[in-house]
């Protein structure tokens, strides 16, 4: 496999092969960041790798949404692409003692991340229902954050002078953001109701008692195509899984979570998981085994949390509704 580092910015690609021989020989190429450029990457890989677009694997990193375009487009081309964490590949360049920085620079790092890891993940462009499912859930929480602000605003108008003019102007943007709030999921509704696969998918995990329709719509793009292998990588991806620190006979830290993954998807699970506690008997029940081995409320609440979407992905994976005492059942 030869790898290629792809630097992305919104304008511009820059773009670093190794030529391959005895000595390391680095060529690069700048260009925009639109079709022909892209095209130009195409057969300015060929020629530097010597391979066909299948042993070829162009690594960038995920830079908010300026990447996807050049991502989709060189996947269904033929090359194999990889999006890493930026963080992730930043550490790697701190780990070389690498003191400057420049898109060259960026895109030679790239290239000697890929070629070092040993397991690599492919990216896998979303469908359309999916893209727009996305752009319609991330609108819906600004929206959100929108009409919280303006209602602060509004009740600070009010404490301060009841007769302000801010008053009237307030309540009207209200009025229009609550206007669109409620267009926006009516869209995301139709959206889930038009699409047979995201119909279904909603009906199972809504079968668990604790998972509403919002919440599942949250976590319809995750499981939709098989994106993770297993519960315990999508618990993973949440930033839901215990993280341990022990080192001799000083440092005993107990299970905590690492702080990373989605934390806003993992804040919309708080609430499921109390609804689960108290509706959902063997949910609840495992809340209270937890309670009685000595842990606190907020580890059993976060635990419910990792079960619900455990759950959700094995009713997704299996195309079977929710049942109670399962693992009785089969028996």
């Amino acid at each position: 496999m030869h790898f290629i580092g792809c630097d992305v910015s919104k304008l511009t690609l820059d773009l670093a092969a190794d030529k391959g021989g005895k000595q390391t020989r680095i060529s690069f190429l700048k260009v925009s960041n639109q079709r022909s450029g892209w095209t130009e990457v195409m057969d300015w890989a060929e020629s530097c790798c010597q391979a066909d677009r299948s042993d070829i694997c162009v690594v960038m990193e995920a830079t908010g949404v300026y990447h996807l375009p050049v991502a989709a487009y060189l996947s269904s081309m033929g090359f194999k692409v990889q999006v890493c964490n930026p963080g992730r590949s930043a550490d790697y360049a701190r780990s070389q003692n690498r003191l400057n920085k420049s898109d060259k620079l960026d895109a030679c790092s790239l290239q000697r991340y890929g070629s070092s890891l040993e397991k690599i993940h492919w990216f896998q462009p979303d469908s359309p229902q999916i893209s727009q499912l996305k752009f319609l859930l991330s609108l819906l929480d600004q929206l959100d954050k929108d009409v919280l602000r303006w209602q602060n605003r509004l009740e600070k108008a009010s404490f301060q002078d009841a007769n302000a003019a801010s008053i009237p102007a307030c309540k009207r943007q209200l009025r229009n953001l609550k206007r669109e709030q409620q267009r926006t999921q009516q869209s995301i509704d139709r959206l889930v109701r038009d699409d047979e696969q995201l119909r279904c998918n909603q009906r199972l995990m809504c079968s668990i008692k604790g998972i509403g329709l919002k919440t599942s719509q949250q976590l319809l793009p995750l499981l939709y195509g098989g994106r993770f292998e297993s519960a315990r990588q999508l618990a993973a991806f949440l930033g839901l899984t215990p993280c341990h620190k022990t080192s001799g006979t000083s440092l005993k830290k107990s299970g905590q979570l690492s702080g990373r993954g989605n934390a806003k998807l993992r804040s919309k699970l708080y609430m499921p998981a109390v609804s689960a506690i108290q509706w959902n008997p063997e949910l609840r029940a495992f809340h209270d085994t937890l309670l009685a081995r000595g842990k606190t409320e907020k580890q059993a609440i976060t635990a419910i949390m990792r079960k619900l979407v455990h759950l959700c992905y094995g009713v997704v994976k299996n195309q079977t509704p929710y049942q109670e005492n399962y693992a009785a059942l089969i028996r």
